[in-house]
């Protein structure tokens, strides 16, 4: 069986989610043969970084502010784009890719 890659955006996480085949997690970081994958995981960490962005982390307060304006939200949906058509040209099939990215909702 197939293992999978799961693309979800969390607070302070790398955007790409490695299980085995059954479904259970295996790493929060690039499949093994894409460890030393440097545009990969470039590519995923500008998405990660500018989402991190959209929330405030202080001693005294965490929450979502959310995105701060359209060219931003449309710099996140380039920058993810880019980052997935990447991750497809890699891919190759070896892995089913499950998107769970919504970026219409920023």
């Amino acid at each position: 069986m197939i293992k999978k890659i799961r693309l979800l955006l969390e607070y302070n996480t790398y955007c790409m989610w490695l299980y085995d085949e059954n479904d259970e997690i295996i790493d929060n970081d690039n499949p093994p043969e894409w460890n030393d994958d440097q545009e990969l995981t470039s590519a995923f960490m500008a998405v990660s970084d500018l989402y991190d962005s959209f929330f405030v982390n202080t001693a005294k307060e965490f929450s979502y502010r959310g995105c701060p304006d359209e060219d931003t939200a449309c710099r996140l949906r380039e920058l993810f784009d880019k980052a997935v058509n990447l991750l497809n040209k890699k891919n190759n099939g070896k892995y089913i890719i499950q998107n769970d990215v919504n970026l219409d909702r920023l």
